[in-house]
């Protein structure tokens, strides 16, 4: 009876050793995927917060040469806190839409890197002509972070000039 006994508290030991192995490995797993989780989203916070810096605004006004303008000018410039924009027609895409109609040739006075808090001026040209009354959009999408849209409706008596 007794090497019965013995060999019972063997079985309970080696069962209780395979428990806390088991429980140790586990937790082990769990702490791993709790550090992968915590990881991927710092990833995408840290990403979130880039794009949402990296936007380009428009500074001033927009200015047309006559009442039916065929191109425009305005200054975009980057926010204070945010992070420097390479300016290029590769890098940043300016949409000019009127009636359905979309175009967007244009030229920037800065071809380079853009830092926060400064500004350079754009040219559009080439544009369908518009007059006195009507409704245009210009959307600034930058490679990276959030498109800035503009859409103005011209006054019945524009006759070139500012536009606010």
């Amino acid at each position: 009876m007794k090497k019965e006994s013995a060999f019972s508290g063997l079985e309970a030991a080696i069962v209780l050793i395979a428990f806390v192995v088991v429980a140790a490995v586990f937790s082990y797993v769990m702490l791993g995927a709790g550090f992968f989780a915590t990881q991927k989203s710092q990833e995408v916070t840290y990403s979130g917060i880039k794009q949402s810096t990296s936007n380009l605004i428009f500074d001033g006004y927009l200015y047309a040469a006559t009442s039916h303008f065929s191109a425009l000018t305005f200054y975009i410039k980057v926010p204070e806190a945010g992070d420097a924009q390479t300016i290029s027609s590769t890098k940043v895409k300016i949409l000019y839409a009127r009636g359905g109609a979309v175009g967007s040739p244009a030229t920037y006075d800065n071809n380079g890197l853009l830092n926060p808090g400064a500004r350079t001026k754009i040219y559009l040209y080439n544009l369908q002509s518009t007059g006195p009354g009507s409704r245009f959009t210009i959307e600034l999408k930058p490679q990276t972070g959030a498109p800035s849209v503009l859409q103005r409706t011209l006054e019945s008596g524009f006759n070139g000039g500012i536009i606010f």
